[in-house]
């Protein structure tokens, strides 16, 4: 198995780990539909580990831009705890 092969692999299985869902608004989405985002972004010293990366609709993604993803969540589509939970879970 090639690298390239092996990042698609990591990439389809971390999108099913969060079946297929937005970490952010909660909706589900095909895997093609689905982008993967860097919870800390990289622009504010996140890495590209498994832990900070998540799936994410465009949507989401776009409008998250570098922003801290609690600040995004919560003025965009308020508290929500179970979806926070979620996140600061993953990003142990």
């Amino acid at each position: 198995m090639n690298s390239q092969m092996s990042k698609k692999l990591w990439r389809k299985a971390l999108k099913e780990h969060f079946d297929c869902t937005c970490v952010y608004c909660g909706e589900s989405f095909e895997l093609s539909n689905l982008t993967l985002d860097h919870v800390i972004p990289r622009s504010a010293g996140g890495e590209t580990i498994a832990s900070n990366i998540v799936p994410a609709c465009q949507k989401c993604n776009q409008k998250k831009a570098s922003k801290p993803y609690l600040e995004f969540m919560r003025t965009t589509f308020g508290v929500n705890r179970l979806r926070e939970y979620v996140l600061a879970k993953h990003t142990q």
